[in-house]
């Protein structure tokens, strides 16, 4: 929070982070709540059945948490555009510098960065050493919707710091498919930790190679398997898999 401080002008990174505190709050919850109405009322519970609101409360505040770290991590580009300094978040693909077909292939190449990131990430957190800052988001054995962020600050920034990429003009992201990139996998996530089953989506989703509530519900109880957090791709090629 205080590296704020170190900002060109504080005054305009602090308010831009408690902005984004709040647009990310906002969408978040709302959408847990609603994912979690759904799965209640028409899913097919993975585990037994819970509504443990104190337990429900704990998530929510992980998560809290969580967009707290993001909103200063995301504070960086938004407040270095709002002072007019160039950003690497650009609208059109004149402004991209290249053809359609390469800022597809780009997105699709930084998805499968990410990918590889995030699961690589994930199993550093079950580390002995590195344990302590992942544990939180474990003791959620059956989790709610509310639980998919709930993670300690060392991990959120170890999984959102590529937000600081947009600091650099030359990191070019094209901001159409950026933000609707970030969304699906917002939403995603949300599924991933809601506790229950829909037959369609977990028929859908191994066929795209993405993850599926069931089998993210696997790691949640069965903690040394399962780290892809989008995709199953390095689960499969390195045996960490688990159907």
């Amino acid at each position: 929070m205080l590296v704020g401080i170190l900002s060109l002008e504080p005054k305009v990174f602090y308010l831009a982070a408690l902005q984004l505190f709040f647009l990310i709050s906002i969408p978040v919850f709302s959408f847990s709540a609603l994912t979690n109405w759904i799965s209640n009322k028409f899913g097919k519970k993975i585990q037994t059945w819970r509504s443990d609101l104190p337990e429900i409360t704990r998530e929510a505040f992980g998560t809290a948490r969580a967009i707290f770290v993001v909103s200063f991590l995301a504070a960086w580009p938004v407040s270095l555009s709002r002072l007019g300094y160039e950003t690497g978040l650009v609208w059109t693909v004149e402004e991209m510098g290249v053809s359609w077909w390469m800022v597809v292939l780009q997105m699709y190449f930084g998805i499968v960065a990410i990918d590889a990131w995030t699961y690589w990430k994930h199993r550093l957190l079950h580390t002995k050493w590195m344990y302590p800052f992942h544990m939180h988001h474990q003791t959620f054995k059956d989790p709610t919707p509310f639980a998919g962020f709930a993670v300690g600050p060392v991990e959120t920034v170890l999984t959102f710091w590529p937000l600081l990429l947009i600091c650099i003009p030359e990191a070019k992201h094209f901001a159409p498919f950026y933000y609707t990139a970030i969304s699906l996998f917002v939403l995603l996530n949300l599924y991933l930790h809601s506790g229950v089953t829909f037959k369609v989506l977990e028929k859908i989703l191994p066929k795209l190679l993405l993850n599926s509530s069931a089998w993210h519900n696997i790691h949640h109880s069965d903690v040394i398997v399962n780290f892809g957090e989008v995709s199953f791709f390095w689960d499969k090629l390195c045996k960490t898999n688990k159907n």
